[in-house]
């Protein structure tokens, strides 16, 4: 019992904890992922925030370049001007209605920037990119035609009608890498074009970009993320900026990227760079760390929780501990007793049996009345020893102690023996017995427990069903097993209650009157019928032909020893 108790604190004990952990993991992951997609959405609001201080720079840009571009008549000087005084500027160019380049004019003379402009731009100019990207964006905002060369006609100008402005971004890749020219189409129909000198609006770019070293705890409390102070280890990151052919233009952050590192995460940049990346790159283990604060909250609670159930489970085995024991005690307090009382007893029925020899020699007159009350004594104390029975029977049962020893014997007369013991009282309560038996031939048989079980079920009649007056019993052998069964006339047992008689301590207080025992009599004899290698069975049975009332029939089938042995062996 002992080792079945610590089992079964044990799994008090774990199985909650399994399941506790169970749910512990799936949280922490859960949470473990939250925090890490807040993580991502916070680097991807960085990005965002650069990428919209590039869309500004350039939407100034295209602000501060309209006012330049408003030419409407060609002057040379001017523009030429223009150029030279404004250093975001490497070239002014304009193109005609029908798609011919007046400034700088090709066929007239240029100046060494002129020149190399054209050589940079040929492609842009004769191959009719521009002006296919300027179609493009017209389209959009007025139908247009092309002719089958693919250059624009010129709209009719009537005084009803003109042309709407339009104004964009073309990029052409030379040279260095990307270049830029922002386009504004005139009322005219003229095209002004103003192509940015690359390193300074590369320089300009980097200047709206940040400068620090790493990232502060500013930047992440911004994403819902916050660090305690400025003190604690800062979040190792790395931003790039990158080209269309993956080159760095410009990189900030304190981690040391490794070669074969990729990306956290990346954007394109905002038109008319929108070939180029912004990128957010983190070592892998900032990344599994990230949420493990969550797991160690976790992880925290669930220790907590393991110690309060590990306190109470241990609360609980000690008192059950405790409990043990003193039932313990007190069972063996009741068997030390009984083994105490069966001596007495046994001498109190030996001298009233040598009483009641002496009562029958004398005069029948003088006798009578100390028969009477000596026939009370060995009643007394016939059900006294069946309930020491009982109890030492339990105890050796419990104890796994207890085995059959057979006798060879006739079935019927061990029977009748048991059943003329139980005359007296019976025939006090009015009770009349029935016998068929019908179990002569001689088998091994432990007389002990036939008389235990026999003994119980009478007593049970005795008790429970003597208002019905009658206790029928029958036997019938086979050459391997004995069955016999007692009836009664009684009140009877429902159904739903017909196993539950069987279980130590269990008594039907519904449908008892006064009875007395302990409630552990059907319980032995149904043990030691399966230890005889039978089993108890009850049964509902009517009391007369013509009634529906029942009462029981308890019906015992029991093996002979020598069968058992030899299918043991």
């Amino acid at each position: 019992m002992k080792s079945r108790s610590i089992i079964l604190m044990l799994l008090i004990v774990l199985l909650p904890l399994v399941l506790l952990t169970w749910a512990a993991i799936r949280i922490g992951r859960q949470e473990q992922t939250l925090v890490q997609d807040r993580f991502r959405e916070v680097m991807e609001t960085r990005l965002d925030d650069i990428n919209r201080e590039i869309r500004n720079h350039f939407d100034q840009t295209q602000r501060e370049l309209q006012s330049l571009n408003e030419v409407d008549h060609l002057d040379v000087e001017r523009m030429r001007e223009l150029v030279r005084t404004q250093p975001k500027i490497m070239q002014l160019f304009v193109v005609s209605e029908k798609g011919k380049l007046l400034f700088p004019d090709p066929t007239g003379p240029l100046n060494r920037d002129e020149e190399r402009f054209l050589q940079s731009t040929a492609r842009m100019f004769t191959g009719q990119e521009l002006l296919d990207a300027v179609l493009q964006t017209v389209e959009a905002s007025e139908p247009l035609t092309r002719s089958s060369n693919s250059r624009m006609r010129a709209l009719p100008k009537t005084p009803e009608q003109s042309i709407k402005e339009t104004s964009g971004w073309f990029t052409w890749y030379w040279d260095r890498g990307l270049n830029l020219v922002y386009w504004q189409r005139r009322s005219s129909g003229k095209i002004v074009g103003v192509a940015l000198e690359r390193s300074r609006w590369i320089a300009d770019i980097i200047a709206k970009l940040p400068n620090t070293d790493d990232i502060l705890s500013s930047d992440i409390e911004s994403g819902g993320l916050k660090q305690s102070s400025r003190s604690e280890k800062q979040i190792e990151t790395r931003f790039r900026l990158l080209d269309a052919s993956g080159e760095t233009i410009y990189q900030w952050g304190n981690y040391d990227v490794p070669i074969a590192a990729k990306p956290y995460c990346e954007i394109s940049v905002a038109a008319p760079l929108q070939s180029w990346r912004l990128q957010c790159l983190l070592p892998e283990n900032q990344i599994s760390i990230t949420g493990r604060s969550a797991w160690l909250g976790l992880l925290g609670g669930l220790g907590a929780v393991a110690v309060a159930i590990a306190a109470m489970a241990w609360v609980f085995y000690r008192d059950y501990s405790l409990s043990m024991r003193e039932a313990a005690e007190q069972v063996s307090f009741v068997n030390q007793v009984s083994h105490e009382l069966k001596t007495p007893l046994t001498n109190i029925r030996l001298y009233a049996e040598l009483l009641e020899s002496d009562l029958a020699n004398m005069p029948e007159e003088d006798a009578d009345k100390p028969r009477r009350r000596l026939n009370v004594i060995l009643s007394e104390g016939q059900r006294l020893t069946r309930l020491i029975g009982n109890v030492l029977t339990f105890a050796r049962q419990q104890r796994k102690s207890l085995q059959p020893q057979g006798q060879t014997l006739i079935p019927d007369e061990v029977i009748s023996q048991i059943v003329d013991r139980f005359r007296p009282p019976l025939e006090a309560l009015g009770i009349a017995t029935e016998l068929n038996l019908n179990a002569k031939q001689p088998m091994s048989l432990d007389p002990d427990f036939v008389e235990q079980i026999l003994g119980n079920l009478i007593n049970n009649v005795e008790k429970y069903a003597a208002e019905g007056k009658l206790l029928r019993l029958t036997s019938q052998q086979t050459e391997s097993e004995l069955s016999f069964s007692v009836i009664d006339a009684g009140p009877g047992i429902p159904a739903d209650k017909q196993q539950e008689v069987f279980r130590p301590f269990s008594r039907l207080s519904q449908k008892i009157r006064c009875a007395t025992g302990t409630g552990i009599g059907l319980s032995i004899a149904r043990e030691l019928a399966r230890m005889h290698g039978g089993d108890i069975q009850l049964n509902r049975h009517p009391r007369s032909s013509n009634t529906s009332e029942y009462g029981c029939e308890f019906v015992v089938a029991i093996k002979g020893l020598q069968s058992l042995e030899h299918r043991v062996t």
